[in-house]
């Protein structure tokens, strides 16, 4: 349960040395860099050099422009690792930019291209309904020609009034009358609620007199693109159709050019990034370091475990000159990085202890314990023999698509594990498909007691469920107080434990569970419990005493949830069942196969949920503390957040 413990290093030498004690400590990946200034060394950081300045702002720039070329691939399907030669000033910046400069100019092209394309097939459907809703109005329309057109001399016009007011087309009417005389046809139609659509025919010489009067702001056109505005509505029509049918090859088309042009370049462009991580990296460590004169002065820390071979590695590599320092430090300074290590088994549940937050350095690490109740807690209540199998399968397949570490495949860990204990209770409770294995194979198939009917023994095994977390929790407590020697937090929590005895002891009493002479020592735990709690807040104890005693007792019955959900559940797939026998037999079993899906998509996601906030809040809150900062060693080509710079978009940026 405990965090890695860390060492305060502080590693110093000849100032000529120092990239290359850098470059050591790159390859290594034992150490996590701190700030000379903020570790207070009587150092100053070494002065900032212009070029060193300029090549990291060069470093900053092609990385930028690499990550935006291979996100146009999507991820790295084949999980190299792509390494790279991490000396600083290796990387041939020179080589990189001439590359880039050959290959995204083409890139900027398709991306224009794609963009386009894309649009016109968004677009395009959004013309062609209305307008097709249109040409009806003007049947003479539909049979004529470009040529019919221009030799009529007519034009026609498309549009829109974004109202519901028919008076406002005899009001156009008039306004055209008034421009034009009767030189012109009007045709309308209500084409959806608020939009009345129509078309103008008019002689070609009337053309700008009437775009001058349809420019008054009670007129909308349906604006079309200028390649379709001088064609008539059959033609503009047909057209559009057309287009809508050919755009999807030509946008597989260029994704397949856009392809052949990235994919051949990203190994290399892999390789490539790496290098100038890995420089760049190196680069901001300087900015850190500090030194005099002669000398520079590197602060870190570093698994207590790996100093040995991180002193052997340096003397070896860099030489006797460079000496690795462990400095006396407290293994809860807040400047600490932590490093969390658990079993493999253990491994996925650091993900939901980090979704809270990660512990305070020289802290416990409350994994294992999660490991421990979280899955039990979950398979209490989903409690159901089918239902844990059919998780356990869900969990198996999204294992198996997901080979890559990260959150997915942990939550999948998580499920697989609580789907067990659920197959489990599934057992003890003699649940399966709800009552459907009580009903085949009798009140046997239950190891302790059939659910639904056994409320107040659910009830007792909720409770002590809750009880034994919150103890747990509260002797974790205790004991980090005494390790941070912190007497206030030490007696609060022994006070709340004593009183929670005595409060279970008058229980006990009441349910004839324990003899009459127990009375006075459960008064007595509740009264010196009360006390300490007091004593522990000050002059504010009369108040936070009984009112922490409260929130404790009802941390405990905040388990009853677990009884509740699980009750909740087995209820709905009892209710699945009777649908299944009401009416036509084919017709129950699609409405009873409805509700147990719908009730194990609640199981994978309701239960976890509960299950995490009893955790958090309940147990958690009896010795937990975040505020932790993650190690991350020096080395692993990760660029800090506050150094990265957003990559370019090579669909709008100018080459």
């Amino acid at each position: 349960m405990a965090l890695v413990r860390m060492a305060k290093v502080r590693i110093l030498g000849p100032k000529r040395r120092l990239e290359d004690a850098l470059e050591e400590l790159h390859r290594l990946e034992l150490v996590h860099l701190g700030d000379v200034e903020e570790e207070g060394y009587a150092v100053e950081p070494l002065p900032a050099e212009a070029g060193r300045s300029a090549r990291a702002d060069e470093l900053r720039f092609l990385a930028a422009e690499l990550e935006a070329l291979l996100d146009l691939l999507g991820p790295d399907s084949s999980h190299r690792e792509a390494r790279a030669d991490l000396v600083p000033g290796a990387v041939d910046l020179g080589a990189i930019r001439a590359r880039l400069d050959g290959v995204i100019p083409e890139v900027e092209t398709l991306q224009s291209r794609l963009e386009a394309l894309r649009d016109e097939e968004v677009v395009l459907p959004r013309y062609v309904e209305p307008l097709e809703q249109l040409l009806p109005l003007v049947p003479e329309l539909a049979e004529m020609d470009e040529e019919d057109l221009d030799r009529l001399r007519l034009d026609t016009v498309a549009l829109v009034l974004n109202t519901d007011d028919e008076s406002l087309i005899q009001a156009l009417r008039e306004e055209l009358a008034g421009e034009i005389g009767a030189r012109f046809e009007l045709v309308h139609k209500k084409i959806e609620a608020g939009v009345i659509g129509c078309v103008l025919v008019f002689t070609h010489d009337d053309s700008r007199a009437v775009h001058s009067l349809l420019g008054k702001e009670h007129v909308r056109h349906v604006a079309l693109p200028e390649e379709y505005d001088k064609h008539s509505l059959a033609a503009t029509v047909s057209m559009m159709r057309g287009r809508m049918g050919a755009v999807p090859g030509e946008i597989e088309a260029a994704e397949r050019r856009l392809e052949a042009v990235l994919r051949p370049r990203e190994e290399e462009w892999r390789r490539q990034l790496a290098g100038l991580r890995a420089e760049l990296e190196q680069l901001e460590a300087v900015g850190l370091a500090g030194g005099t004169g002669r000398a520079f002065v590197v602060a870190c820390w570093a698994p207590k475990n790996e100093l040995a071979r991180l002193r052997t590695e340096l003397e070896k590599r860099v030489g006797v000159a460079v000496v690795v320092e462990e400095l006396t430090g407290d293994r809860h300074d807040a400047r600490a990085p932590v490093l969390m290590k658990n079993a493999r088994v253990a491994k996925p549940f650091e993900f939901l202890v980090r979704f809270m937050d990660l512990p305070k350095p020289g802290t416990l690490d409350p994994t294992g314990l999660m490991t421990l109740f979280l899955p039990i807690i979950f398979g209490a209540m989903v409690a159901d023999v089918v239902y844990g199998l059919l998780l356990l399968a869900v969990a198996v397949i999204v294992k198996r698509r997901h080979r890559e570490p990260g959150a997915v495949r942990d939550l999948s860990s998580v499920l697989l594990v609580g789907s067990a204990w659920s197959i489990v209770f599934g057992f003890v409770f003699g649940e399966a498909l709800g009552n459907l294995g009580k009903d085949l194979l009798g009140h046997d198939f239950a190891w302790w007691f059939y659910r639904p009917d056994g409320l107040v023994p659910l009830l007792l095994f909720a409770i002590a469920l809750g009880a034994t977390h919150v103890v747990l929790g509260l002797l974790l407590g205790i004991w980090q107080g005494f390790q941070e020697r912190h007497r206030g937090e030490v007696t609060e929590r022994f006070g709340t434990l004593l009183a929670i005895m005595g409060v279970f002891g008058l229980a006990g009493l009441a349910a004839g569970m324990l003899p009459g002479g127990a009375v006075t020592p459960a008064v007595a735990a509740i009264v010196v419990g009360l006390v300490l709690m007091m004593v522990s807040h000050g002059r504010m104890g009369l108040l936070m005493g009984p009112l922490e005693l409260i929130g404790a007792i009802g941390n405990i019955l905040s388990y009853l949830r677990i009884a509740a959900v699980g009750l909740a559940s087995a209820y709905l797939a009892i209710v699945a069942n009777e649908f299944a026998t009401v009416g036509p037999l084919w017709l129950g079993v699609i409405i009873a196969a409805f509700f147990h899906a719908l009730n194990l998509a609640l199981a994978g996601f309701s239960p976890m949920i509960q299950a995490m906030r009893l955790h958090y809040v309940e147990f958690f809150s009896k010795f937990y503390s975040g505020g932790g900062k993650a190690f991350r060693p020096f080395g692993s080509r990760a660029i800090p957040p506050e150094t990265t710079e957003k990559p370019l978009d090579y669909g709008t940026v100018a080459p």
